[in-house]
């Protein structure tokens, strides 16, 4: 039977900022957060193995690096200014990373598919929070891809 109800959210401390994080309830099929990132900062870059998700910028202005699930074939990364008001939609299987070019609000809403566990496989994160995969070509190229936005000027 279809029902109503309420949930409670959670503040998380991370080292790029911190997330406010709420659940739908129900299949716990869809979650939500709100990420604040500080200027600077970066989240680790990464794909989700069995969720998608959509990010809508609030405020701030990022870069996003990401490639496609084929990345692992080709490695190719690019890099794109995000500002207020866009939307990334990210599908699980392709990497990204979102750096903080100045203090950042994302909302993040999140459909897992089926499975259980968050699958998050990390290849590089500036906090020493990584995976046991080590694909250290796919990171590389992320960062060049990165860098190579940068000398295109004000970002």
């Amino acid at each position: 039977m279809k029902n109503v109800w309420v949930t409670s959210s959670r503040s998380v401390s991370k080292p790029w900022g911190d997330e406010q994080r709420w659940g739908t309830g129900g299949t716990g099929r869809i979650s939500g957060k709100i990420l604040h990132l500080k200027e600077g900062c970066r989240n680790s870059l990464k794909y989700n193995q069995i969720k998608d998700e959509t990010l809508f910028i609030l405020s701030g202005k990022l870069l996003l690096t990401y490639s496609n699930e084929k990345f692992q074939e080709h490695y190719d990364f690019c890099s794109v200014r995000v500002l207020p008001g866009e939307t990334i939609n990210i599908q699980s299987g392709c990497p990204y990373r979102i750096k903080a070019l100045e203090d950042s609000v994302i909302v993040e809403i999140a459909h897992r598919g089926g499975g259980g566990g968050n699958g998050v496989v990390r290849f590089h994160d500036d906090y020493g929070r990584h995976s046991t995969i080590e694909e250290y070509e796919a990171y590389e190229n992320a960062e060049k891809a990165e860098k190579s936005i940068a000398l295109l000027g004000d970002i």
